[in-house]
């Protein structure tokens, strides 16, 4: 596979949290095909793993990119969609489902989906909750997926709640085991 990027390098097989990617020596960018982004970004931080979202979902947001790039699994045109609630500009395949990253976007992404779960109200991280219960309740089948993102929540709410109000974080932390 040559590089969408640079045109002319092939890509070169390597390994990121044991799966194996394509990525470019010249330029940096790596190539993800379906699923790998999403399972190196959960291996680079756990408490991430519960952040799902579908990058294909709403085509209105798909743009195209001023310069033409092509996917290097099938040679259809890649267009530019920002990873989910971050600021990173990610180039995707409609068709094979893969995701071009350049050089750093990959610890962006971490970074910005880091800031974004410490940066969640209550509120919001209740409707997180809310949001993982109706998906364990609808996918029975994925119940050790579902709980453990429960769990990552929960364990989130928990810390933010004792943030917010450290005279009640005090008192829990007197009381007898």
């Amino acid at each position: 596979m040559k590089c969408p990027k640079c045109r002319l390098e092939e890509l070169k097989k390597a390994e990121i949290n044991g799966v194996r990617i394509d990525c470019c020596e010249f330029c940096g960018g790596i190539w993800f095909d379906k699923d790998e982004l999403k399972t190196i970004r959960d291996h680079r931080d756990k408490n991430l793993s519960w952040l799902d979202f579908d990058l294909w979902e709403d085509r209105s947001k798909l743009m195209v990119s001023g310069k033409s790039v092509n996917c290097p699994r099938d040679g259809k045109h890649l267009f530019k969609i920002k990873y989910g609630n971050t600021n990173v500009m990610v180039d995707i395949c409609l068709d094979c489902r893969g995701v071009w990253l350049d050089r750093e976007e990959l610890d962006k992404i971490i970074v910005e989906l880091k800031e974004k779960i410490n940066s969640e109200t209550i509120p919001e991280y209740l409707s997180d909750l809310g949001k993982e219960i109706s998906q364990l309740l609808m996918h029975p089948d994925r119940a050790d997926v579902e709980l453990r993102h429960i769990t990552i929540i929960m364990k989130m709410l928990e810390y933010r709640f004792l943030a917010q109000h450290p005279k009640i974080a005090e008192i829990i932390s007197g009381l007898p085991d």
